[in-house]
Formats: structure tokens, sequence, C-alpha cells
């Protein structure tokens, strides 16, 4: 072989491993979606766009947001399993599919299998507020008041609210469960007294609370909000199994490769470190990670999901 074809070959052999690696390196090559369980306006939504945003930036890449409202963000992880496992389409993930999957709703997935953890956003403490005409102020009055009065503690809920079950059981009382199709309706009857109590992320309900129309009794976590930092937490009140908070993380398709999913988990972290991020997520309610990673996200979810399928079936509450 002469000279120069021993050199063209030797200069294609040194090319080859550099464009493989810029062809690795091109991540996200295009415009990324990020998928959510639920309507525009309430907390999960704003989550979804403060973190689409960010990341969008720190990627380089438009991230639109697209809501997939209903059922605990089931509609959502349908479509999910319907694209691509490249990391170019993500779902800011919330509490509703282990609850779901908990009271025996069908789902053609498992919700920890179907999808990768990237890293965890933020949670947002649930707070059981009551209407002022119920003589309790904290839970041990609320037990003895139910108790006196023969019947079932009424709670309010846009939908299911294991929540609400978890307080019941704990308290070793009888809570009958009143369904709406959404938090304003179940609001508008707990201020005029049609329903006894409601459990709610707190930001939610602050300025009834602030107002006197209702009365908050607890906030179910191990540290105080610091949205309300009077009220007592469940754990303070001698009732440390009454744990329960929305979460808000970001999840991509099982099966995407792991260096995109590391590439996307340092993007969750990197807006986790931006303060003025933070504070626009502290404003919504949001009490902001102080750090993520793949592995604690997915630890969270799973105790998540351990938890409601105690209460189910504790409850017998499966569909």
């Amino acid at each position: 072989m002469n000279q120069p074809a021993i050199a063209r070959r030797a200069l294609l052999a040194a090319a080859v491993p550099v464009a493989g690696a810029v062809h690795a390196q091109a991540f996200p090559d295009r415009p990324m979606r990020m998928l959510v369980g639920f309507a525009p306006g309430g907390t999960t939504d704003i989550v979804a766009r403060v973190a689409a945003e960010a990341m969008g930036q720190d990627l380089g890449q438009p991230m639109a947001v697209e809501n997939r409202g209903g059922a605990g963000g089931v509609p959502a992880a349908l479509a999910m399993l319907q694209v691509s496992a490249d990391g170019h389409v993500l779902m800011l993930q919330s509490g509703g599919l282990n609850q779901a999957e908990a009271l025996g709703t069908p789902l053609p997935f498992d919700v920890v299998a179907a999808f990768a953890p990237v890293g965890l956003v933020g949670t947002s403490a649930i707070s059981l507020v009551v209407h002022p005409s119920i003589p309790a102020t904290n839970l041990a009055e609320l037990r003895k008041h139910v108790r006196r009065s023969g019947r079932p503690l009424r709670v309010g809920s846009p939908g299911v609210s294991l929540t609400s079950h978890l307080y019941g059981q704990e308290l070793g009382i009888e809570v009958e469960e009143i369904r709406y199709r959404g938090t304003g309706l179940v609001v508008n009857d707990l201020l005029a007294g049609r329903v006894d109590a409601y459990s709610i992320a707190l930001p939610g309900i602050l300025t009834h609370i602030r107002s006197g129309g209702l009365r908050a009794i607890a906030i179910a976590s191990t540290t105080r909000s610091p949205v309300m930092p009077e009220l007592a937490t469940t754990v303070e009140q001698g009732f440390p199994g009454i744990i329960s908070a929305s979460w808000f993380g970001v999840v991509a398709r099982a099966g995407t490769p792991p260096e995109r999913l590391e590439r996307l988990s340092q993007s969750v972290s990197k807006l986790l470190s931006d303060p003025m991020l933070r504070a626009r997520l502290g404003e919504a309610g949001v009490d902001v990670a102080p750090e993520t990673s793949p592995e604690s996200f997915d630890r969270l979810i799973r105790e998540d999901r351990a938890r409601w399928d105690l209460v189910v079936q504790r409850g017998n509450l499966r569909l």
C-alpha cells in the first residue's frame, strides 16, 4: 500500500472516536417537553414551569410544559409511556400515581419501574384545617370531640384523599370522606360548614386561615412550615405516624441512557442552587429540596408508595 493511502487510513481511524464522542455529547439535540398530570395554575403546574424554564436554559433547548390533567396524573404517565426513552420528554411527577396504584386503580404500568428518577425539586407538607365550629385547636382535642360526638369527621377531598384516612387511622376516629370535583368546591363547603375538615397543602388555604374563616390544627410533617411557623406538627402533637406531603420531582422514561439521566440530574441540581428560583418556588408554597440525586429521589418515591399501600390495606380501601 502506498504512503498516501496509509496516511488517509490513519486519518480516518483517528477521526472515528472523535466523531463518536461528539455524537455522545449531542444531548439534547432538539426541543424538549415536560408533561404535567394536573391542570394549569396549581402548585404542580407552577413547579413544572419553573423547572422547565430553568432546565431548558441550562440544557440549551426550549422545554415546553404540556398539561394532561386528571386521575392523579395517570393521563400524563400514560403519555410518557408512548415516548422514546431518550431523555427529551420528562414528567413532573407527584404522589398521585402512588395513591392511585395503592387504591387499585387499573394501570398498565408499575408506577416505580416505568420511570427513571432524575431529581426531587421540593415538597409541601399537608395541613389539617377545620371549620371554626369544630371545638378543637389540636389533634388531641379533635380526637376527643369526634369520639364524644358519636358521628364521623366529615372530611372533604377533591377526588380521593388517603391523607384523610391516615388521620382517621392514627387518631383512632371514624372519617367520612366527601368527594368533590375540585379544590374550590371543597373550600366553599368547608367555609359554609357543610363539611368539618380538609387536608391540603398549607399555601393553598393560608388566606382563609389568616382571615379566621378556617382553623389549622396540625401540619403532617417532622418540621414546621416557614409559611406558618406557629402551627405545630403532627409529630410534636404526639402522632408521628401522620406524615404526608405533596412532593414534586422530575422523572424520565425508564431505559433512558445513564449518561443522559446524569446530565438531567445535574440540571435539576443547578436549579435548586439558584436563589432566585428557590424564591419563586417558595412563593408558591414549596419547600425546596436542599439537594437531590436520582438515588435519593428514588428512595422517597418508594417510601411514599409503601406508606399509602399500608393506609389502603389498614382501611380496606381498595377500589
